[in-house]
C-alpha cells in the first residue's frame, strides 16, 4: 500500500511538472502576463464605476438642488405645453394664482388666466418670432378672478422643424407696485392739475444753471410773460424787474433765505404790460450736502387788489377813529344832557308831586278828581323816569356779573309788597347777576298785582336745572291767552301799547338776557289760561361758570 501511494504520488508530479515547462505556442504569453492584464482591466472598470457614480451622486444632487430651488422660488415657475396646458408648477406659481394645490394648478389651462385670452394668442405669436418674452408686464386673473398686474419671462422650446412645442417661464406679483405707481401718476395728476390751474403761480429756480426749471402756465396771466419767457431770464433780468425801492430788502431776505431754508418775499415787480404789480413768494431753498444752495421753489401771488385793500382799510381805519372819538364825545355831552334833564325832570315832578299832595286836601268836587288824575299821571311819570334811569345803566357798558344770594334778592322785594300775599319757600341759591336783579322781581310782582285785579295771591318758586336756577313768579289773575304768550316781552319794541306800557316786561327780558338766561310765559295751571300766567326764567348757577 505504501510502495504504491508512493509511486502514485511521484507520477502527479511529474504530470504537473510537464504542463508547466509545456512549450509556449506562437503569439501565446505567459500565464501570469494574461493575469496582470485581467488585473489592470479590473483596476480600470473599477475606477471607471466609481467615477460613475460620483457622476450618478453629483447628478442626483444637482436634480435634488434644481428641485430645491423649484419649490423654494420666491416666483412662479411654470412649464406649459403649447394648447396652454400646465405641465409643471410650484408653490410660487400657486400661491400667486389662488390654487389649493399644484395638483389644481395642473388640471387648469393657462389661458384660463389670462384677463384677455387673445393676450396669450399674442405671447405665443411673439415666442414664435423671437423665441423668448423678457419683464412683459400684464394684467392677469387670479383662480377666484381677482384682477392682478404680474411681470412674465418665458421662453420657448420648438422642434426641428420649428414648431412651438412648450414655453417655460416664470412670473411675480406686481400688483402693489403697480398700485403705488398708478397712485404716484394719478398724485401727479392731481398735483399738476392743481398747479395748472392755480391762481398762484409755483416754480422752481436752479440756482446753479440760474434758470427756471419750471413754472406754471398762470404766470402769464398774472405778468402777461409766458414760462419760457420766465425761464430765459437771468437773475439779473428777474431783479432789474423788481422796484427799486425793494431790491435791497429782496437781496438781503434771498441770502437770509440760504441759511434757513425758507423765506417771504413781498415786492413789486415790473410786468410785461408795463405795470408794478405786488407779489407775495413762499419759498422754500434746497441744498447740497456742502450747504450750497441748488434751487429755489415756490408760490407766487399776485396780491395788488389786497394791498389796495389794505390800503382802503388803513384810510377807512384811521377815518373811523376820528368818528368815533367824535361819537365817543357825543355820547359823552349826550349823557350828560340826559343826566341834566333827568334830574330837572325828576325835580319838577318831586314838586308837582308835592304840590298835588298839600292841595289834594282843600279842594273838592271835579276839581278834586281832577287833581287826583294828576297826581297818578305825575306818580306814572316818576316811575317811567326810573325805569329809563335803569335801562341807561343796563346800556351803558357790559354788565358786572358776580355770584348774588337770590334768596336774600326774593325775601328784600317780598317785603315790598306787604299788602300782596306771597308764598316762597326758602331756598338758598347763588346766581350770577348784578345789583339790577331786584328790578326784575319788581316788575313781575308788580305787573301781577296792576293785572291780576282784587285778591291776587302771587308764588314765587326756584329750582335747579342744568346749571341754571329756574324762577317761577306766578300769580292767580286773569292770565295770558296764548295767542299773546309770544308776543308779550316784545310789545314795547313793537309800539303795540301805549306810552310807557309793556316798559316792565322789557326792562325784565333785557336784564335776563344780561344775565345769560332766558325768559317765558305760561299758565299757571297748564292748559287754563283764565287760572292765571306763570313768568318763568333762566339765571345762571355761580358755581356753574369757571371763574
Amino acid at each position: 500500500m505504501a510502495a504504491h501511494s508512493g509511486e502514485s504520488e511521484s507520477s502527479s508530479r511529474t504530470g504537473a511538472g510537464e504542463r508547466e515547462q509545456r512549450p509556449l505556442a506562437a503569439g501565446e504569453r505567459p500565464a501570469h502576463e494574461r493575469v496582470a492584464e485581467l488585473l489592470a482591466e479590473s483596476e480600470v472598470l473599477r475606477r471607471e464605476n466609481a467615477s460613475l457614480q460620483s457622476v450618478k451622486d453629483a447628478l442626483q444632487e444637482s436634480e435634488a438642488r434644481c428641485r430645491r430651488l423649484f419649490e423654494d422660488d420666491l416666483t412662479g415657475d411654470f412649464l406649459t405645453a403649447a394648447d396652454g396646458r400646465i405641465l409643471a408648477c410650484n408653490p410660487a406659481f400657486v400661491r400667486i394664482f389662488g390654487f389649493a394645490s399644484v395638483e389644481e394648478a395642473l388640471n387648469t389651462n393657462i389661458r384660463d388666466l389670462y384677463e384677455d385670452p387673445g393676450d396669450r394668442d399674442a405671447l405665443l405669436a411673439r415666442l414664435r418670432r423671437e423665441g423668448k418674452v423678457e419683464n412683459e408686464g400684464r394684467t392677469r386673473k387670479r383662480r377666484d378672478g381677482t384682477r392682478i398686474h404680474v411681470v412674465e419671462n418665458m421662453v420657448g422650446r420648438f422642434s426641428a422643424d420649428g414648431e412651438l412645442l412648450e414655453t417655460q417661464g416664470y412670473v411675480y406679483d406686481d400688483s402693489e407696485r403697480k398700485r403705488a405707481e398708478e397712485a404716484l401718476r394719478e398724485s401727479e395728476e392731481r398735483f399738476r392739475a392743481v398747479l395748472e390751474n392755480s391762481l398762484d403761480a409755483a416754480y422752481r429756480r436752479n440756482l446753479q444753471a440760474d434758470r427756471y426749471d419750471y413754472v406754471s402756465p398762470v404766470i402769464e396771466e398774472i405778468l402777461g410773460f409766458t414760462p419760457e419767457e420766465m425761464a430765459a431770464m437771468n437773475r439779473d433780468e428777474v431783479m432789474g424787474r423788481v422796484h427799486p425801492d425793494d431790491s435791497p430788502r429782496i437781496e438781503a431776505e434771498l441770502n437770509a433765505a440760504a441759511a434757513s431754508g425758507r423765506g417771504l418775499l413781498v415786492y413789486r415787480f415790473l410786468s410785461k404790460r408795463g405795470e408794478y404789480l405786488w407779489l407775495e413768494d413762499h419759498f422754500t431753498v434746497t441744498l447740497d450736502p456742502d450747504g450750497r444752495p441748488l434751487f429755489r421753489g415756490g408760490i407766487v401771488r399776485d396780491i395788488t387788489e389786497r394791498r389796495r385793500t389794505e390800503e382802503e382799510i388803513r384810510r377807512h381805519a384811521i377815518e373811523f377813529s376820528r368818528i368815533h372819538r367824535d361819537l365817543e364825545s357825543a355820547h359823552r355831552e349826550a349823557n350828560l344832557y340826559l343826566d341834566i334833564l333827568t334830574h330837572d325832570i325828576g325835580n319838577t315832578e318831586n314838586v308837582s308831586n308835592l304840590y298835588a299832595e298839600l292841595l289834594i286836601d282843600s279842594l273838592e268836587g271835579e276839581a278834586a278828581g281832577y287833581l287826583a288824575n294828576l297826581r297818578r299821571s305825575i306818580a306814572k311819570s316818576i316811575e317811567i323816569l326810573g325805569t329809563v334811569s335803569k335801562i341807561r345803566r343796563i346800556h351803558a357798558g357790559p354788565p358786572l356779573l358776580r355770584p348774588t344770594d337770590l334768596d336774600a334778592v326774593i325775601w328784600a322785594e317780598i317785603d315790598h309788597f306787604p299788602e300782596i300775599p306771597i308764598r316762597y319757600e326758602d331756598a338758598p341759591r347763588q346766581v350770577l347777576a348784578d345789583d339790577l336783579l331786584p328790578e326784575v322781581f319788581t316788575n313781575l310782582i308788580g305787573n301781577a298785582v296792576k293785572h291780576g285785579g282784587p285778591g291776587v295771591t302771587v308764588t314765587v318758586r326756584t329750582e335747579e336745572e342744568d346749571g341754571f336756577v329756574r324762577v317761577t313768579v306766578a300769580d292767580t289773575g286773569r292770565g295770558v291767552p296764548d295767542d299773546q304768550k309770544e308776543e308779550i316781552f316784545h310789545r314795547y319794541e313793537r309800539k303795540q301799547r301805549g306810552v310807557g306800557e309793556g316798559l316792565g316786561l322789557y326792562l325784565v327780558q333785557i336784564l335776563i338776557d344780561r344775565y345769560g338766561g332766558r325768559i317765558w310765559v305760561e299758565d299757571r295751571v297748564p292748559g287754563h289760561s283764565e287760572g292765571g300766567a306763570a313768568f318763568s326764567f333762566l339765571l345762571r348757577k355761580a358755581d356753574a361758570v369757571p371763574g
